[in-house]
């Protein structure tokens, strides 16, 4: 019986810094048979372990169609972190997964699709823009609304000019610097009558205060509850069903059967967002 504990055992090939506190990790599964038969959905996630540092939950951020790697984008603020952030190409990390229930894509196949992230959440939400954008004829339109703390901040500026060819990009920040010349505030000031079109499917990761807002706006707007999603990816421990830490209302787990919910399937669960 395979241990469920056991990682994957991973090689860096690649390190870029997206801002002074993020960096994107290309990884490469070190064992060809595993690599094969290794395969994720968007919304899935996996547990990353550095030996003596412990481990915690990332959200795929590259193409569920690329094979041979993967991409993570990691924030520097614990322990954990602060010494990937050490690593340089060619070390070994430690996987577990893919875990989670993933994101159907038949629920946003032939909509409006409207993404709306809040700083380091336009990560896990990657991997649907770049299917997105290589793939445009799936969608009615497309839409990004993301804001951040500063421009500085902002995550992948180099792939926006790649992704504007087919998809609508709306950026904000809370304080602009000299060079700013994009909207200023928070995120929901972007989602307008006049933007969002009511037969819209949204999906929402951020911060929870962030979730508050977003959602009301987007009733608001003529969005049922039922066609927006957001990501509870914060309140995973384990990543596997055991630990309880995860638990919602109706007898879900997060990361079983998550990490992206309905509106309509978590309202009613005390701190859902």
């Amino acid at each position: 019986m395979k241990n469920q504990y056991e990682p994957i055992q991973t090689e860096i090939v690649k390190i870029e810094e997206l801002s002074p506190i993020n960096k994107l990790f290309t990884l490469r599964i070190k064992n060809e048979q595993t690599q094969n038969a290794f395969k994720f959905r968007h919304g899935q996630f996996f547990i990353l372990s550095v030996p003596g540092f412990g481990e915690a939950p990332f959200g795929f951020c590259s193409s569920p169609t690329i094979k041979e790697t993967f991409q993570v984008s990691v924030d520097k603020r614990g322990s954990l972190t602060t010494k990937l952030f050490e690593f340089k190409v060619g070390a070994d990390i430690g996987i577990r997964g893919p875990y989670g229930n993933g994101f159907d894509r038949k629920k946003i196949k032939n909509r409006n699709l409207v993404l709306v992230a809040g700083g380091c959440g336009l990560s896990p939400l990657r991997t649907i823009i770049q299917d997105a954008n290589l793939h445009p004829e799936n969608f009615q339109n497309i839409q990004i609304f993301y804001g951040c703390r500063n421009s500085e901040l902002l995550a992948f500026k180099k792939d926006y000019t790649d992704w504007s060819k087919n998809i609508e990009i709306n950026l904000t920040v809370d304080t602009p610097d000299k060079k700013w010349k994009n909207n200023v505030g928070v995120v929901t000031n972007l989602l307008t009558l006049e933007k969002i079109k009511s037969d819209s499917v949204a999906i929402l990761v951020g911060p929870p205060i962030m979730y508050k807002f977003v959602i009301q706006k987007l009733v608001e707007l003529g969005l049922s509850d039922e066609d927006i999603y957001v990501s509870l990816e914060r309140r995973m421990h384990c990543g596997i069903g055991i630990c309880q830490h995860c638990a919602l209302v109706g007898g879900k787990y997060v990361c079983t059967d998550g990490p992206l919910f309905s509106y309509a399937e978590i309202k009613d669960t005390p701190e859902g967002i």
